[in-house]
């Protein structure tokens, strides 16, 4: 029986506190990153390791439950993480959803459902409501930490961007009443890191005024919509306001 050595951290409230110092810890050339929620299929374990050697990084295509259902557009999917790679081949930052820097051969497995990793994210509504709180406060945090100003103005043009991008260029619809739910809680995700940007900030006013940023943000809204939305959708927009138009 192989031995398995376990070791304890302390806790953090975001993985990429310690992706680098847990990968230093490793004592082999390469180093297999899974999470406590996520599975592996015995087809996808023989295939990497056929294949591992053969390059410095793999990445893998992420197959994310949320709700209980697959979600298969609103790019959550193919979803790829790094996971496999060479020690020394990356480094991790300690920032919350940030990508490591990479210094090698990089390949990606075909994004087909047999080669990924089963992630069982979202349970409930709750439960995403309320890791989005947690995630706003950090990458608030984050940003008056940086010293960076952060304005309303582009809240609400991440928020817009986010919507559409998943919902609409990202196909969202096409997961029904999930794709939808999940666009609007991504969009609104936006929104909640500003408000408690402005909190820590003890509320001090942002110079812009809200009511044109809001005029902005359905404008965007709007125009990004007719540019990215199904044709039936657009259509139908582009009638009505033809038929607004014409009285």
């Amino acid at each position: 029986m192989k031995k398995v050595t376990v070791i304890e951290e302390e806790h953090v409230e975001y993985v990429e506190l310690i992706r680098e110092r847990v990968k230093n810890k490793a004592k082999h050339e390469y180093v297999f990153f899974l999470d406590a929620d996520e599975e592996l299929s015995s087809s996808l374990i023989d295939e990497l390791k056929n294949i591992y050697k053969k390059y410095d990084v793999i990445k893998i295509p992420r197959k994310n439950m949320v709700f209980g259902s697959w979600v298969q557009h609103s790019r959550w999917w193919p979803d790829y993480q790094i996971r496999l790679f060479k020690k020394t081949a990356l480094v991790w930052p300690t920032k919350i959803h940030q990508q490591p820097e990479i210094n090698g051969e990089v390949y990606e497995l075909p994004p087909e459902e047999k080669n990924a990793i089963l992630h069982h994210n979202y349970d409930s509504i709750d439960d995403f409501i309320i890791r989005m709180m947690r995630y706003a406060k950090i990458e608030a945090l984050e940003k008056i930490e940086s010293k960076k100003e952060f304005h309303l103005r582009e809240a609400t043009g991440n928020a817009v961007s986010e919507f559409v991008s998943r919902y609409f260029a990202g196909e969202g619809y096409k997961d029904g009443m999930l794709g939808f739910t999940l666009g609007i809680l991504q969009l609104f995700y936006s929104f909640l890191v500003y408000f408690y940007y402005w909190e820590k900030r003890r509320y001090s006013a942002d110079i812009e005024d809200p009511a044109a940023n809001m005029k902005r943000f359905f404008a965007q809204g709007l125009a990004e919509t007719i540019y990215w939305g199904p044709k039936r959708v657009t259509d139908k927009i582009l009638g009505a306001m033809i038929r607004r138009m014409m009285k």
